[in-house]
């Protein structure tokens, strides 16, 4: 295999239909912070505090086959989904079997989780974590 060099993932370019709007989901329901908005107000980039930083482009949107432009890790995967739901975020499909195993007693334990969920731009988001919980 060739040596690589590419160190990480510094970017990942978003389309958005409406920029001042994706700004403040991807603020206030997600916890990101504004670093820079282009003066024509046709994109920002918008960061967490680790990984790369997100830029919002607004441009004309084609429908196509959905797929996920942006996975997160999440720490709490369980209380996001929670927090997402009550603020009124559209979610997907929810996958609680993402590494299920049985336990000795017969029940199954649930060693994390994903879900999908979507911007107001209709970009489909998944976030992954790990759980703990038996069902």
């Amino acid at each position: 295999m060739a040596e690589t060099m590419l160190n990480s993932v510094s970017f990942l370019q978003v389309p958005v239909k409406h920029l001042e709007e994706s700004m403040d989901w991807y603020i206030n329901k997600l916890g990101f912070e504004l670093h820079f908005k282009r003066p024509d107000n046709k994109m920002a980039i918008v960061a967490l505090p680790s990984g790369p930083s997100i830029f919002l482009c607004e441009k004309e949107l084609h429908q196509g086959t959905m797929s996920v432009v942006i996975g997160f890790e999440a720490t709490d995967i369980v209380r996001l989904l929670s927090d997402l739901q009550s603020n009124g975020v559209q979610i997907g499909e929810v996958r609680k079997e993402r590494g299920a195993i049985r336990t000795e007693s017969g029940k199954t334990e649930i060693l994390g989780m994903d879900f999908d969920f979507y911007d107001p731009s209709g970009n489909m988001l998944v976030a992954h974590g790990k759980t703990n919980f038996v069902e």
